[in-house]
């Protein structure tokens, strides 16, 4: 006991103490900005990525197979977009912790998807 003193901790105290030092690094590290500046620009951008496609599409600028790539790839920078904006994708604990989760979503939307097409393709033979 006289090794310790008066400093020694309750249960409670060290365990608080010890998931403050261990867990420390695993907080997110947000930029502060008072005005949202990047949101409001990122949301222009999408208005106006979606504004293009319904225009190439109500007005039959491009050829079919022209226009759905044209589509697809203005989808596909609109999802960067709002990945980048609005998920805040930079700004977190790394990485790493962002890209299992967005696999995930990946993986179900194409489980999604195929199991969609698989369903349109064999209905004659379920109904």
């Amino acid at each position: 006991m006289s090794e310790h003193g008066n400093t020694a901790l309750t249960i409670k105290e060290a365990y608080e103490q010890d998931n403050d030092k261990g867990l420390k690094f695993l907080r997110p590290h947000f930029a502060e900005e008072k005005f949202p500046a990047v949101q409001i620009a990122g949301y222009i951008g999408s208005l106006v990525l979606t504004f293009a496609a319904y225009f190439l599409v109500m007005n039959h600028v491009l050829p079919p197979a022209a226009l759905l790539a044209i589509i697809l790839a203005l989808a596909v920078f609109q999802a960067g977009l709002q990945l980048g904006v609005f998920m805040h994708l930079k700004e977190s604990r790394g990485l790493a912790w962002q890209l299992i989760p967005l696999y995930l979503v990946f993986l179900i939307a194409l489980g999604m998807v195929g199991m969609s097409i698989w369903i349109m393709l064999f209905k004659s033979g379920v109904s």
